[in-house]
């Protein structure tokens, strides 16, 4: 084939390109449309038919709740009201309960009712508790008190020896509490055991208002015991009377205490009487602790513990003479 001389092509281009501005003159608006569709559909050509949707990021998924259906409240039809009837309620005659007042509930009545007082019902009361009938209280049988016999104050004496050398248990008797038996034991003790009272010094002299002054009273121990009762606590009135007559009288005795002497005859009895209470392991105990007790004219000993277990029974004392002055 002959080609196109390019003279001839180039007429023909010039021709074609003055025709086509002619045409965009005269229908600028159409040809303005014609673009934009050749520009959607060249768009639509070039975008791959199976390419994959964009998948949003989490910051672009936004989700949107759809609105709650309307309710329509729809109003009940009003019920005709029942017609009220008149109650005609009798008179009421209120009882009184025995019920606690805060338990006591005053019921609602929907009627015309007159007012009714209601009187105040008083808590209840215990009933009272039935006195027992008195009982006739038995006497208690108390053991009668160890007779000391011969015997046993010959026992008691070889006991005194032992114990004015400073050995055997040691022995403690204690004084009424009461002041009045404070005292009536003393004036039995004076009058019918024979007991002497004497101040004694640090040095275990002892001094009475019958020795001259500033002598020493020289105590006949053949006669007297030589197991000393330190007189303590609260002392009855004659013994006051008696320290301070002696303080007087001798003077310089200062702090020197009071202290109680019987005849031999009356510790030999003790001692024999506690032997016999305690049987063979008198010489074997540590400590004797009992009191003195005025009763019926005889001077007890009782309440006696050794070792401190108690002992049962008592011992009654022995007096050295006849005497009006016993209790």
């Amino acid at each position: 084939m002959k080609p196109v001389p390019s003279h001839i092509l180039s007429c023909a281009v010039a021709v074609l390109f003055a025709c086509w501005i002619l045409w965009l003159w005269v229908t600028p608006e159409q040809v303005e449309e014609k673009v934009k569709e050749d520009q959607e559909v060249t768009q639509a050509q070039a975008k791959p038919a199976d390419a994959a949707p964009s998948v949003p990021t989490p910051e672009q998924v936004s989700f949107v709740l759809p609105a709650p259906p309307a309710v329509q409240v729809v109003a009940p039809a009003p019920q005709p009201q029942p017609t009220a009837k008149p109650v005609v309620v009798e008179p009421v005659k209120v009882v009184p309960v025995q019920q606690p007042a805060a338990q006591s509930v005053a019921p609602k009545v929907a009627a015309t009712v007159e007012p009714v007082k209601l009187e105040k019902t008083p808590p209840p009361q215990p009933a009272p508790t039935p006195t027992p009938a008195p009982t006739k209280e038995k006497p208690i049988e108390v053991p009668p008190a160890l007779e000391v016999t011969v015997a046993q104050t010959a026992g008691g004496r070889a006991l005194l020896r032992v114990l004015e050398h400073g050995k055997g248990p040691l022995i403690e008797i204690a004084w009424p509490k009461k002041e009045r038996a404070r005292e009536a034991l003393h004036q039995t003790f004076k009058a019918c055991f024979g007991m002497e009272n004497a101040v004694m010094d640090a040095k275990g002299d002892l001094y009475r208002t019958s020795e001259a002054r500033g002598q020493r009273w020289e105590i006949n121990l053949d006669r007297y015991s030589g197991f000393l009762r330190e007189a303590s606590g609260s002392l009855p009135r004659s013994e006051q009377g008696i320290t301070q007559a002696v303080k007087r009288h001798h003077g310089g005795l200062g702090a020197a205490g009071l202290v109680r002497i019987f005849p031999r005859k009356v510790d030999a009895s003790l001692l024999g009487g506690l032997q016999a209470m305690v049987g063979p392991q008198y010489m074997q105990a540590r400590s004797i602790q009992a009191r003195y007790v005025q009763t019926e004219g005889q001077v007890l000993v009782r309440d006696i513990f050794v070792d401190g277990v108690a002992r049962e029974g008592a011992i009654a004392l022995s007096p050295t003479r006849r005497c009006r002055g016993r209790a």
